[in-house]
């Protein structure tokens, strides 16, 4: 038992269960992501973002955080080309996008 490393996995929990805790009760609606990953897959979704667009947990992990799954007929494509660029040079960006919900 002296080889385990455990430490070295309690940080990382800690850390995204103290954002979760702290935002859940805020009400706000956020996914987390996996910025190692292609294609940037969701790792975490809020119980305000299921709220909000209509797709349970279950549906929404794994997906990509582009979150091209709620781009609709309306969602502008300028807005759809600056998010495809923010991810690909890993910029820091603000954007306002219309998503739809999963009944739509």
């Amino acid at each position: 038992m002296s080889g385990l490393r455990r430490g070295l996995l309690a940080p990382q929990n800690t850390f995204l269960e103290t954002v979760i805790r702290k935002t859940n009760t805020q009400g706000c609606g956020f996914v987390v992501a996996n910025a190692r990953i292609i294609d940037v897959p969701i790792i975490y979704s809020s119980s305000h973002f299921t709220k909000l667009t209509g797709f349970n947990r279950s549906e929404v992990m794994q997906k990509s955080a582009k979150c091209t799954y709620l781009y609709g007929d309306l969602t502008s494509k300028e807005t759809i080309l600056s998010i495809e660029e923010i991810f690909t040079n890993q910029k820091d960006d603000q954007v306002e996008i219309l998503f739809y919900k999963k009944n739509r």
